[in-house]
């Protein structure tokens, strides 16, 4: 009953069993399902304990690009550094998978590397949220649509948490060489209403596969909170508010709001006074969990802006990615390029120890917010993003043994924020020009 009797049966094996016999118990307990097996389990080796989980069923992880084409049988079963001597590691509850192909991906590794995720879904039985293109391309989006379906068939249902269509649209003006945009393609994404018209498109053949009760989505990043004080982003090459309040009007409740958010690219953070390379009050703040730091009030500044546009305050709502980079990647354009603390395992380890504890507020309880349902870190592992090789990998590379890790453990404190510090107004997104 306390070793195969249980959905989680490699919690509870104790330490000192052999990975052979673990093998066989995994085979053993899967065996009736008619999933494919794992043969062992996938988790970094660390000898850090960070703390245990608070919130693991509405905590998850986001799938990087190279773990999903180049080594998906080596995705993350626990959230690494929670484990300490007889206390398991706490398990992975929930996934975020960006799309289930891409053009550019090799066709010939596609069919395993579904095989393997698959798998992963339903021996750890992971709740998942998948999502599907919106670019200049209608013709790629159609066969990204196609490939989340087929993957869709093959995770379940019963592992379906929601479906996102288009990730930071608010973005392809800035980074056009990399979305091949040109000037007639923004038209027609916002004027032209080709983001309304082909989320529409997917939502209805969604629904006609009998998913018309799950959550729907699109997300954007922290660009997109910008603007006024009271509504979403609306500029001409990203009309983002007329499109949300478009796509609430038409679906209400079924819609859940989500956005990547990220400290690291707040582009308003500045270096200690006197200084050229020190960030030591703003790093304090951005690493910080509490409602006063920099996350948690960015979060509470979209939860006010879904309220203005639903008149609901309590309306669905996701973070639907954030993390921090353990080197300095050149997709960093803000003045913390130049601070040596910034972009460092320490930092990054401490905001993710940071995450593992948050308790999901966003504000004080003297005037309370509804926080985000969900959360979910970016990444698995280190990945091309937009043209840059970031580092935002809880372990760095495939075949890793290991995850990133630091000497110091004891170093890794998670900072209130600075007394009297009152950080500007932030606009950050996730790689922000």
């Amino acid at each position: 009953e306390g070793f195969l009797g249980t959905a989680d049966p490699i919690a509870r094996i104790p330490r000192g069993v052999s990975m052979q016999l673990l093998a066989v118990a995994t085979v053993i307990a899967v065996a009736a399902t008619g999933v494919k097996a794992r043969l062992l389990p996938y988790n970094c080796h660390s000898s850090m304990f960070l703390g245990s989980v608070v919130h693991p069923s509405r905590k998850g992880i986001a799938l990087d690009d190279d773990t999903a084409v180049n080594c998906s049988g080596q995705m993350l079963e626990s959230w690494p550094h929670t484990s300490m001597r007889y206390l398991p590691a706490e398990r992975m509850k929930s996934l975020r998978v960006f799309r289930a192909w891409a053009p550019e991906w090799p066709k010939a590794k596609r069919a395993h590397a579904w095989q393997e995720l698959v798998s992963y879904v339903k021996t750890n039985n992971v709740q998942v949220l998948v999502g599907a293109t919106i670019t200049c391309f209608p013709e790629e989006d159609k066969q990204s649509w196609e490939w989340t379906k087929a993957l869709i068939r093959l995770i379940g249902r019963e592992h379906l948490i929601g479906l996102s269509i288009g990730n930071e649209l608010e973005l392809v003006h800035m980074f056009r060489e990399w979305f091949k945009a040109d000037d007639a393609c923004l038209k027609r994404l916002w004027d032209g209403n080709y983001t309304l018209n082909w989320f529409r498109e997917v939502v209805k053949d969604f629904d006609t596969m009998g998913y018309g009760d799950v959550p729907i989505m699109s997300i954007f990043g922290g660009f997109a909170l910008t603007g006024n004080t009271s509504t979403f982003l609306d500029i001409p090459v990203a009309r983002v508010d007329p499109f949300l309040s478009a796509v609430y009007s038409e679906y209400k409740n079924r819609l859940v709001f989500g956005f990547n958010l990220y400290p690291y690219f707040d582009p308003n953070l500045k270096l200690d006074n006197h200084t050229d390379d020190q960030c030591k009050g703003t790093l304090s703040n951005a690493l910080c969990w509490k409602p006063e730091c920099n996350l948690p009030k960015q979060i509470a500044v979209a939860r006010q802006k879904i309220t203005n546009l639903t008149g609901n305050p309590n309306h669905r709502f996701w973070l639907t990615e954030v993390g921090w980079s353990t080197k300095y990647t050149s997709s960093l354009k803000s003045r913390m390029k130049k601070c040596k603390q910034f972009s460092t395992p320490e930092s990054a380890l401490t905001f993710y120890k940071g995450f593992l504890s948050w308790n999901m507020s966003i504000s004080e309880p003297s005037e309370p917010l509804v926080p985000p349902e969900r959360a979910f870190w970016f990444t698995m592992r280190d990945s091309p993003q937009l043209g840059y090789l970031e580092h935002f990998g809880l372990v760095e590379k495939c075949n890793d043994a290991y995850c990133k890790s630091v000497k110091d453990v004891g170093a890794l404190v998670v900072p209130d924020a600075p007394p009297g510090y009152v950080p500007e107004d932030s606009q950050y997104s996730h790689r922000h020009p």
